[in-house]
């Protein structure tokens, strides 16, 4: 495992504290606890995020009545070090691309999560996401990068209009049906984990999951959002 680079830590210790101070950030070790899906090695390549866009979701059938089959979280051991600092030691799912720094998504407003890429993959990844016992759909926020950029890569537009407004720290931000994380550019550090930071926003509680899609694999994290108050930061 390579080591991050002390000068850039600054910048992870930024999305560390948003993670835990804003609204949904909780520390390592809750309630989401199941095993998590294989990846799905039966996909087309796909060269880009157009290609990706094409791929429809392949996320499990749950019924009304049925229990929600929540993704288990894992350590990624030692320490997920990338070329801009540290990032949280755990994800959800196989990989190679995991959502990380946070274990519990609640209705309303937003939650902020870090998305970890290993090195291994240099590819884009597309996330996108639904509610898989009901008809709501799940929104994000640009995505930020390090050093900070803007959605996608830069001179990237957003992936068509947003769908939904949230009003964060008094201004409101715009969320999109997908979170687009660009391919590692020849500016990155090879052999360092990639880390995105981004909001995510749900309307309604139910059993939801993400799917990850990347040029050779597709993988899918489920997860509940209860009827339950967001408890106060």
């Amino acid at each position: 495992m390579t080591v991050a680079r002390p000068a850039a830590l600054a910048w992870m210790a930024i999305v560390v504290a948003l993670v835990v101070a804003a609204c949904g950030g909780t520390s390592h070790g809750g309630p989401i606890t199941a095993e998590a899906p294989a990846a799905n090695n039966a996909v087309a390549t796909a060269s880009n995020l157009a290609d990706l866009r094409k791929r429809p979701f392949n996320l499990p059938a749950v019924g009304a009545n049925a229990s929600c089959p929540i993704t288990q979280p894992h350590d990624l051991a030692p320490v997920v070090s990338g070329g801009k600092g540290k990032g949280p030691g755990f994800g959800f799912g196989p990989g190679p691309a995991y959502l990380s720094g946070i274990v519990q998504i609640y209705p309303g407003s937003f939650d902020n999560e870090v998305w970890l890429i290993e090195p291994k993959y240099e590819g884009p990844v597309l996330i996108r996401g639904h509610q898989i016992n009901g008809a709501h759909f799940v929104a994000f926020s640009e995505p930020i990068t390090f050093p900070i950029g803007g959605f996608s890569s830069a001179g990237s537009p957003p992936p068509g209009a947003p769908v939904i407004s949230v009003t964060i720290s008094g201004a409101p931000v715009p969320f999109y049906q997908e979170l687009d994380l660009p391919a590692m550019s020849a500016a990155d550090a090879k052999g360092f984990w990639r880390q995105f930071f981004a909001r995510t926003h749900i309307e309604a509680p139910g059993c939801y999951a993400f799917q990850l899609d990347g040029a050779n694999f597709s993988v899918v994290t489920v997860f509940q959002v209860p009827d339950a108050a967001r408890p106060a930061a």
